[in-house]
């Protein structure tokens, strides 16, 4: 289970580091680490490495002082009542016991006395003359924006601490606020009035809100209903929201509202917007904060303030790019752009669906004329492929006419061709049989037959014996070969 004692004091602790450092509250460390060490209690270095968010550099940086509250609230537990403290840690005891007293405290400043980092002042009771010795940083001081002043009434938010080098007990103050609606509202039209001669307000100064946003960094409390109204309202238009809680009541709300802008300062946005329901001016304290406003007013993006009031319009709204009354009218606003151009799509949708529809009718109204012609030149033109029909089967009957007479005339001259081939053919066969006679009576082999023979040398027949010379090789053929001879001799007639 979480000690809530030890939570405070981390707390406590982590609002001194982040005033002295001059840093943001997240940058000490953030809220779910604070939360794992006040769960765990590690009383070691390993223990306290061992949660997420605690890194060698942030250990050698704060470890010492982390382990040194928890094992103190362990050290503290197990103390025994007989057994003698010394001075320091019976302090120690009283402070840890004290600085869970944290109280709101009404009182006078009396006796004020500023320095260059710190302030002392008392808080005087205008009932008796009770005092309460207090004790505020410097940071603190500048963040609360007030001027202090001997006899002004105030409200601080502290707890109680001795101081131990000499025993003296004091208030420490983290925040401090005016009392009482007139003294607020001189405040308020004082720095109005400053802020103004400077042109924080001018409309020439402030950032035109972007169209089509998505991108929204968004700051507010996230136990309030105003963040389900704003996100009620928001269309549907594909908006990435990075959220920020932090308290937005009285004075105590400046230190986590500027931790919340300084966080989305790095960030990918396209807008801030800052939220609350309504109130009366002390409720709406640190929506007049000085350094809160110049924060807004300096911030790299467009800032929508939608911040209800009764009665006096909040600086900070007055600051921002676009103030508007209510978160509803915030998201609202973020949809016009949005809703305006869905609208011109709208409108162009049915502007193309009109033409589209004229166009339609005038070439439907095109088409019905071209049908008409088209119909007509069909007619024309199924009228003369009647008029080509009948032709070509009349000239198709004449040639069919001509055809029948062409194949009479073929068929009797076929017959007369047939006729005189065969006439032809029978004097060529009769000339064939004559030449065939002759030849076979002239035939050499009939000849060799008889007895005859033929010389030849190297392929030429002999006729002479002026062809051949003494030593040659002729060849004789006769009826039934060839004889190899060679030319011993040679006789003339």
């Amino acid at each position: 289970n979480m000690d809530d004692n030890l939570l405070q004091k981390l707390k406590e602790w982590r609002r001194i580091i982040a005033n002295n450092e001059g840093i943001d509250l997240f940058r000490v460390l953030q809220n779910k680490v604070i939360e794992s060490i006040a769960t765990l209690k590690p009383r070691t270095k390993e223990e306290l490495m061992a949660i997420k968010g605690i890194r060698e550099r942030k250990f050698n940086k704060y470890g010492e002082g982390i382990l040194a509250l928890v094992n103190k609230e362990t050290a503290f537990a197990n103390f025994v009542k007989d057994k003698p403290y010394t001075v320091s840690n019976y302090l120690d005891l009283l402070n840890n016991k004290l600085s869970q007293q944290e109280a709101r405290v009404q009182g006078e400043i009396s006796s004020l006395e500023i320095r260059e980092n710190y302030l002392f002042f008392s808080l005087k009771d205008r009932g008796n003359e009770s005092v309460l010795r207090c004790f505020m940083g410097n940071n603190d001081y500048k963040l609360c924006g007030i001027s202090f002043e001997e006899g002004m009434e105030i409200i601080v938010d502290g707890f109680p601490e001795i101081y131990k080098p000499n025993g003296r007990f004091s208030f420490q103050v983290s925040t401090a606020e005016l009392v009482g609606e007139g003294t607020l509202k001189k405040a308020y039209n004082q720095l109005k009035k400053k802020l103004e001669a400077e042109g924080l307000f001018s409309p020439e100064r402030k950032k035109p809100i972007p169209e089509f946003s998505q991108k929204i960094g968004l700051i507010t409390s996230e136990t309030s209903a105003v963040i389900h109204d704003f996100l009620t309202n928001l269309g549907r238009y594909g908006y990435q929201i990075q959220f920020v809680d932090s308290r937005v009541e009285g004075q105590s709300a400046v230190r986590d509202l500027l931790s919340a802008i300084n966080y989305f300062s790095d960030k990918d946005i396209d807008i801030l917007v800052i939220i609350r329901g309504g109130g009366s001016l002390e409720s709406l304290q640190a929506f007049n904060n000085e350094i809160l406003v110049r924060k807004i007013a300096d911030f790299n993006v467009p800032v929508i303030c939608g911040i209800g009031h009764e009665k006096d319009v909040p600086l900070a709204s007055l600051v921002a790019d676009l103030m508007v009354s209510t978160p509803s009218i915030a998201a609202v606003t973020l949809n016009k752009s949005w809703e305006k151009a869905l609208s011109h799509i709208k409108i162009f949708e049915q502007d193309i669906i009109n033409k589209y529809q004229q166009v339609l009718s005038d070439k439907k109204h095109q088409l019905e004329i071209f049908h008409l012609e088209l119909k007509e030149k069909a007619d024309f033109i199924f009228e003369k492929f009647e008029t080509i029909k009948r032709q070509l089967n009349n000239k198709l009957e004449t040639i069919s006419y001509v055809l029948k007479d062409t194949k009479t005339t073929i068929n009797r001259f076929q017959d007369l061709l047939f006729i005189n081939f065969q006439k032809k053919k029978d004097r060529l066969f009769g000339y064939l049989e004559r030449a065939e006679e002759r030849l076979r009576i002239v035939d050499p082999v009939r000849q060799l037959k008889l007895g005859y023979s033929i010389a030849s040398l190297d392929g030429k027949i002999i006729k002479s014996i002026r062809q051949v010379q003494r030593g040659d090789k002729v060849d004789i053929l006769v009826s039934d070969g060839k004889i190899k001879s060679q030319v011993n001799d040679i006789n003339n007639k």
